[in-house]
């Protein structure tokens, strides 16, 4: 094996870190004020509309807050409780997707990767990537904002990751 190449097998483990990079990549603080902006928003107009159709008056002031309340809550609880059914999540896209439970071998070269398991075959040029990112567990080769392939660095030594990172950037893939 040289060290464009690796073979590994996925474990569910790899799948919730990638699927939690994932997550948190796409919950970053701008989409989280703009989701609190646009709750807030929502919820201050259906107030507004919805009481003073009601009952011909504006409402208190302090209902505003408690509708803020509410809008925060819901901002910052969808992301947390997704984080926290990741896991679960994860194990059954694990047990049901069996290429996922095959061995993978991935092979990079100056621009393009393949990625081969017993039951497929793919080639993806390097410039097809939307973007990579990655953290202490995995790395991830993004096609779009919801698909990906996954690198486990438990299988890649530190002189594969440098590799990896170089051809990357030399190929114009932006990391996020």
């Amino acid at each position: 094996m040289s060290d464009t190449d690796i073979v590994f097998q996925p474990t569910v483990d790899d799948l919730v870190h990638a699927y939690r990079l994932n997550l948190w990549r796409r919950y970053n603080w701008k989409y989280l004020l703009k989701a609190f902006a646009i709750t807030s928003i929502a919820y201050v107009v259906l107030l507004f509309g919805g009481f003073r159709v009601a009952s011909g008056a504006f409402p208190d002031w302090r209902n505003v807050w408690w509708m803020a309340g509410i809008a925060a809550v819901v901002t910052i609880g969808v992301p947390l409780l997704n984080h926290l059914l990741l896991r679960r999540a994860a194990r059954k896209i694990y047990s049901q997707q069996k290429t996922l439970q095959q061995p993978h071998t991935v092979i990079w070269r100056s621009d393009h990767f393949v990625v081969e398991s017993p039951t497929s075959h793919e080639e993806f040029r390097f410039a097809d990537l939307v973007h990579w990112s990655e953290d202490s567990y995995v790395i991830l080769l993004c096609q779009s904002a919801v698909m990906f392939r996954l690198i486990p660095k438990r299988v890649l030594a530190a002189s594969q990751v440098d590799l990896l990172h170089r051809t990357l950037l030399q190929n114009g893939v932006r990391k996020i």
